[in-house]
């Protein structure tokens, strides 16, 4: 009997099993954590927790602390286990309409090249097959990473008083400016390659 699809599932809900608790016990403690500053919080920054709830403080300091990285791995791994089997009926159906069972080329050599590929494929077809299963649920893996990592990365929270602020309804901050205005006493000028002497004060 083989049980190397055996292990391999037992050992894939393992880790699910772990990254989900991972994640849920991660933002349990957030909130334990956001219920004992709270109290300290409000002497502290006063004008931030004006007019704020213990709620909606425990909501903004978990959007700002929580593991979120637990959390999407975890969604990751679900997305995987679940999208994998479609996946594989994908790729043989791809595999049997336009690998193995092609029909001939449109170009001068494609009637020949197509021959050659399907009499390759008759004669080593489950290899191919198993490779070509291989690379393609390799490559659907890393675009569900992709995808959950590009929604991880657009949906980062900022900091705690960022948070705070966005629950209060408050305007965001104005950004920093990049750089420091030059001084009106400094014989520096601002240009596009940064600041620079004028060209008639350079030495010859």
């Amino acid at each position: 009997m083989n049980t190397g699809p055996l292990i391999a599932i037992v050992f894939i809900g393992l880790v699910l099993v772990l990254a989900a608790l991972r994640a849920g016990l991660g933002y349990r403690q957030v909130r334990r954590d956001a219920d004992e500053e709270w109290p300290d919080f409000k002497k502290t920054r006063p004008d931030l927790a004006k007019g704020l709830s213990d709620e909606a403080f425990t909501s903004a300091y978990v959007r700002a602390h929580g593991p979120r990285g637990a959390l999407y791995g975890a969604i990751m791994l679900v997305a995987a286990v679940v999208l994998t089997p479609v996946i594989m009926l994908m790729l043989t159906g791809f595999y049997g309409v336009f690998i193995a069972d092609s029909s001939g080329g449109t170009g001068l050599n494609g009637v020949n090249l197509t021959n050659e590929v399907r009499r390759q494929f008759q004669l080593d077809g489950p290899l191919v097959y198993a490779f070509f299963l291989f690379f393609g649920l390799i490559a659907s893996w890393g675009a569900i990473a992709f995808i959950v990592a590009r929604r991880f990365h657009r949906g980062r929270p900022g900091s705690l008083d960022d948070e705070i602020r966005s629950a209060r309804g408050d305007a965001t901050l104005p950004d920093a400016p990049l750089a420091r205005p030059r001084p009106k006493w400094s014989p520096l000028v601002q240009t596009d390659g940064g600041l620079k002497l004028p060209e008639n004060t350079k030495q010859k």
